[in-house]
């Protein structure tokens, strides 16, 4: 779409709908930036929407906003059921998130990345090999800058590197990714989609525009993602940790393999590896199997992924408290991720859990917890619930917590040294903060705060 005069209502005032408010404004189109709620934006922020002659109204959101309006930008964390969209659709205006105009504006290719967890250690990865060709580099989308301001800033001959969710996938048109990649689908977000064919269907539109010009990742040990090769009308290439594959790449004894038209070419072993954990070596698997196909050697592969740590709240190791290890893994949002990072270690696991409870089935999580883990610290909304899974599951040491704080302490008063005190909470952080970043600093400060109380303790 030509954006230039045209007159472009953008819904939702955050970091993803401030960042494409200012580029459109910048691109020529007439923009209003709208949110229900009443937002105190900050003087970086208030300095580019004027920058852009952004219309701001904020606190109210009439349906007079959608006169002579070409088009509505809607923000990931917006419901296209709010009754402004449920009016625009009656309308047959044309509705779409901000990765529709990322791709609209962007003159590089884009690399998107997907799937229910992972999405953000593999995007971070991939944009770290793609750095090894020499060209610019962005990363963007669900993580680091909005994805339509990478994409106003990529030159044509760099590549976007963007991680996009279910609710950004779910309002593309045309969105058309040089490679795409697709990680897992388990059960997460039904609060929004309702069903979960509704939710894989958001996330199919990842590749559905593709031709056979381009590719996607598919990982065959997904039964779900496997399910969808009749589906893709790119190149497929296939990444596995139970068998081979023709193209992509595949694990076998303790190595990373790349393939292509069923040649293998070895790139790393996990004794190079820093990302603990099977669910990992998923993401890197990924990461190779598209980077090889666009050329990236496994010599290159192997020196990235080699001096690769883990990504900030993310099985984030913090420090080591009386012999116990603290894994800050505040991004585990949903049950499945929090399974895999219990499987990741082979140490007794004192796990703190609970937070925004998403209501889905606990039964799977809760075996894993029991056998994976030593004692079980609940807090937050989800905590009663929780409790009342895990004892039917049999758990018998089960603590509940008020606070940040005296989860940590309870972590630190059951573990010993050799454990692992982690936090995995299952959940997202909606009841106590605003976001899994800011539950996973808060983590990380009081684990930093008993460290410091233990060590002065120690030399007392």
């Amino acid at each position: 779409m030509e954006y230039k005069g045209k007159r472009i209502l953008v819904l939702g005032a955050g970091r993803s709908g401030i960042g494409v408010a200012h580029v459109l404004g910048m691109l020529g189109a007439d923009v209003t930036l709208n949110d229900y709620k009443d937002v105190a934006f900050t003087s970086a922020e208030a300095a580019l929407l004027q920058e852009a002659h952004v219309t701001v109204i904020t606190g109210r959101q009439e349906i007079d906003l959608l006169a002579a309006v070409d088009r509505i930008v809607v923000s990931p964390g917006i419901a296209l059921t709010i009754p402004i969209l449920v009016e625009a659709a009656k309308r047959g205006m044309d509705i779409v998130g901000e990765v529709e105009v990322a791709y609209d504006i962007s003159k590089a290719p884009i690399l998107g990345v997907t799937g229910t967890n992972g999405k953000t250690t593999t995007t971070t990865l991939l944009g770290e090999v793609m750095k090894t060709t020499g060209k610019p580099v962005m990363v963007g989308g669900n993580i680091g800058d909005s994805l339509s301001e990478a994409a106003y800033e990529i030159p044509a001959d760099g590549y976007l590197v963007a991680e996009v969710s279910s609710y950004q996938l779910e309002t593309v048109k045309n969105f058309k990714p040089l490679g795409a990649i697709m990680l897992n689908i388990t059960p997460d977000h039904l609060q929004r989609h309702k069903t979960m064919e509704a939710y894989q269907a958001a996330k199919e539109n990842i590749f559905k525009q593709q031709t056979k010009a381009e590719r996607t990742v598919l990982n065959l040990d997904d039964p779900l993602v496997a399910g969808m090769q009749a589906r893709v009308p790119g190149k497929i290439l296939c990444i596995s940790q139970e068998h081979g594959v023709t193209d992509g790449a595949y694990f076998a004894g303790n190595q990373c393999w790349a393939v292509r038209n069923n040649e293998v070419e070895p790139v790393i072993g996990t004794d190079e590896i820093h990302l603990p954990g099977r669910h990992n070596i998923e993401n890197i698997l990924a990461v190779i199997a598209l980077a090889y196909d666009l050329g990236i050697t496994a010599a290159q592969l192997h020196d990235v992924i080699a001096n690769f740590k883990a990504v900030e709240h993310r099985l984030e190791r913090v420090t080591v408290i009386d012999g116990a290890t603290y894994y800050n893994d505040s991004k585990a949002t949903n049950t499945d991720s929090a399974v895999k990072a219990l499987e990741a270690f082979k140490e007794p696991v004192i796990l703190l859990a609970g937070g925004y409870d998403k209501m889905t089935d606990l039964t799977d999580f809760m075996a894993m917890v029991k056998t994976h883990a030593k004692a079980l610290v609940l807090m937050g909304d989800a905590a009663a619930r929780f409790e009342e899974a895990a004892k039917a599951a049999g758990i018998d040491s089960i603590y509940r917590v008020r606070s940040m704080a005296e989860a940590v302490a309870k972590g630190h008063e059951l573990s010993k040294p050799g454990d692992v005190v982690l936090l995995s909470s299952a959940c997202s952080s909606f009841d106590w903060y605003h976001c899994f970043e800011e539950r996973g600093d808060d983590f990380k400060n009081e684990v930093h705060a008993l460290a410091a109380m233990t060590a002065d303790k120690k030399g007392s």
